[in-house]
């Protein structure tokens, strides 16, 4: 797992790096860091080392649910429910080359509302200085890949899935070295 850490703190870096570079767009919401929650914008941070892919997805829960605060009936809380369930099954987010021959390690989830769905059943909870006037949800995905070599390009289907989501701001370390950009329902591959 240190190998993994260490991917992951090279990506924060880049990340980071990227998110200073778009500093104008920030200051229109007059926050420093309110280009990490712009509706309609997610990231996705890609990094590829020997056999191992990592992807991160970040988007606002708007984007993904319609809303961004404690589910606040029985069909906002289904609703939630259900995207956790599609959020752990990367496959539908994400196509992969078949040749690559990548399997699915683990997948992390994370958000303040996940953590409100746990409590479901607790109103009160729910209600208690718990509303998040502007949630993300964060999905991590670890792969193995043993033919890394045939792992040419990425497909984006989660547009299909959330139409709230217009805009991924990409950013990759990949073998061949850095890459950024954007993608969108008509440019969804990333090309390794």
């Amino acid at each position: 797992m240190p190998r993994l850490a260490r991917l992951a703190l090279a990506l924060t870096g880049v990340v980071s790096l990227a998110l200073h570079a778009h500093e104008p767009h920030e200051h229109a919401h007059g926050s420093h860091n309110a280009a990490a929650h712009q509706h309609g914008v997610g990231t996705l941070d890609i990094v590829i080392e020997g056999q191992q892919l990592l992807l991160e997805l970040s988007t606002p829960a708007g984007d993904l649910l319609g809303f961004e605060h404690a589910p606040r009936n029985q069909a906002q809380r289904d609703q939630l429910d259900t995207l956790m369930s599609t959020l752990r099954q990367p496959e539908k987010l994400f196509t992969l080359p078949a040749a690559a021959q990548c399997g699915l390690d683990s997948a992390e989830l994370h958000s303040p509302l996940f953590a409100l769905s746990e409590h479901s059943g607790d109103d009160a909870h729910a209600e208690h200085g718990h509303e998040h006037d502007h949630a993300d949800i964060t999905a991590q995905y670890s792969y193995s890949c043993a033919t890394p070599t045939r792992l040419e390009h990425l497909d984006v289907s989660l547009f299909d899935q959330f139409p709230g989501s217009e805009k991924l701001i990409l950013q990759a370390i990949t073998p061949q070295g850095q890459q950024g950009g954007e993608l969108t329902p008509a440019d969804r591959r990333v090309r390794f």
